[in-house]
């Protein structure tokens, strides 16, 4: 018996999100009987190896199962709070993210010449009672990561000739 199968035997049944290593985070499917299920974790960025300079805060994460066979029908929302620079001024700025995506899973195996070109959409062996969710809910997070960062919606930035931060007050360059 691997180390894995020991500790879901061990763990309780309400322990259906669970980290085995830093590089894991699963999702029991013998755990779920059809129907909907309401899962809601607390994970560590370093869990999901994010940047620990970005992702300074532990990530909220509410999962929706709906469950009907061959089907794993998953809504997942992830939220926390993360480190960033202004891209105006460069002054350290928090940045909240706030992200919701489905996914599903189906038992089976895609139907023989058609093409599924939807990321939300994956085909799973039959047999398979884990789903590692880590690098779905890392790619949610990077991608809501990245864009804009700004301390303020009204930051000034910074002076194009002396690189004073405006937002501190005027500089003493002379306007042409």
């Amino acid at each position: 018996m691997h180390l894995c199968e020991w500790l879901l035997d061990i763990l309780p049944k309400s322990c259906y999100l669970y980290y085995f290593s830093s590089l894991a985070v699963k999702l029991h499917l013998p755990s779920y009987s059809a129907g909907t299920h309401e899962i809601k974790e607390e994970i560590a960025p370093e869990v999901l190896e994010l940047n620990p300079d970005e992702f300074t805060h532990t990530i909220q994460a509410n999962l929706r199962l709906d469950r009907h066979d061959p089907y794993f029908d998953l809504k997942v929302k992830l939220e926390t709070t993360a480190a960033a620079e202004c891209d105006r001024c460069l002054s350290p700025c928090d940045v909240i993210i706030s992200v919701e995506s489905p996914l599903l899973f189906v038992i089976g195996q895609a139907p023989a010449g058609d093409i599924v070109d939807d990321d939300t959409f994956v085909y799973i062996k039959p047999g398979t009672t884990d789903l590692d969710l880590a690098t779905d809910l890392r790619d949610f997070l990077i991608l809501a990561y990245s864009g804009r960062h700004l301390c303020t919606e009204e930051c000034l930035g910074l002076c194009v000739n002396c690189g004073a931060n405006l937002n501190d007050g005027p500089c003493n360059c002379k306007v042409n």
